[in-house]
């Protein structure tokens, strides 16, 4: 009963496949069920900005979906990064479209891509401070079904810097983040692509999984972030791992931005 919350295709600017490849290694992987999550970005930097048609990739929906309906969940979603810094704007395009899953992300940081030297060139702690005090107001303000790879700042510091800091100094930011996730009835994926990439841990790890779960938290998805086909549902038996190991034994499906079942782990 494995769901992949999180694939990205060539409607992604880092992405090259389309939907119907993803789909075919969805169900090679013996998948259940998938969410499109491709990337839309509001910073004119970024440029993931203004690239993903909302026209072309609801045409290319429907089209996998009445081809492999049958066989497999086809979930229409999206990464929409810092949604909390343009409310309106995500809103309106919430509002415009069928959409059955939100993923909230944070790729820019004061200012700053998080995946580029200057985004630590003051060193990683003020990197990490600045990563979470963003992620408080995306948690707290913003559009989203579920938080994608809560600590990303850790594999940007990886990728980058080729380390990463003890998470426990940042535990106040991280509840406070954890607690608004709960309080608005949203939830956190386990993110595996760290573990592609030879970090120990995934996005989050078993601590965070921890404190989400030890103050109440229930709603988890299991999400590759694939961006080739190859990728998708990936590590995926060690992340069901990982949750019992946290405390969880079930995960959520969405349909219509709405948990509408539980997976037992």
């Amino acid at each position: 009963m494995n769901f992949d919350y999180h694939v990205h295709t060539h409607h992604s600017v880092d992405a090259e496949s389309p939907m119907a490849e993803m789909v075919a290694a969805a169900l090679r992987a013996g998948l259940r069920g998938i969410a499109f999550t491709d990337h839309l970005e509001w910073y004119q930097d970024d440029d993931a900005t203004g690239y993903l048609s909302l026209e072309r990739y609801f045409a290319e929906l429907r089209e996998v979906q009445a081809k492999y309906g049958q066989q497999i969940q086809l979930l229409a979603g999206l990464e929409m990064g810092s949604s909390h810094r343009f409310l309106p704007q995500a809103r309106a395009l919430l509002a415009a479209w069928p959409w059955d899953y939100i993923l909230g992300s944070i790729h820019w940081v004061a200012g700053l891509p998080g995946w580029e030297p200057v985004a630590f060139a003051e060193g990683l702690e003020l990197a990490y401070q600045r990563y979470f005090e963003e992620l408080v107001l995306l948690a707290e303000e913003g559009e989203y079904d579920v938080l994608a790879h809560f600590d990303l700042v850790q594999r940007d510091a990886w990728t980058l810097c080729g380390r990463t800091l003890p998470i426990a100094p940042y535990k106040p930011l991280i509840h406070r983040v954890l607690k608004a996730v709960i309080a608005r009835g949203k939830g956190l994926e386990i993110n595996t692509s760290p573990w592609s990439m030879g970090l120990e841990d995934p996005a989050p790890g078993l601590t965070i999984l921890r404190w989400y779960r030890e103050l109440g938290g229930e709603i988890l998805v299991l999400g590759s972030d694939a961006h080739r086909p190859d990728r998708v549902g990936q590590h995926f038996a060690r992340a069901r791992e990982l949750a019992l190991a946290a405390g969880f034994t079930r995960l959520a499906r969405f349909k219509n931005r709405t948990v509408v079942d539980w997976v037992l782990l």
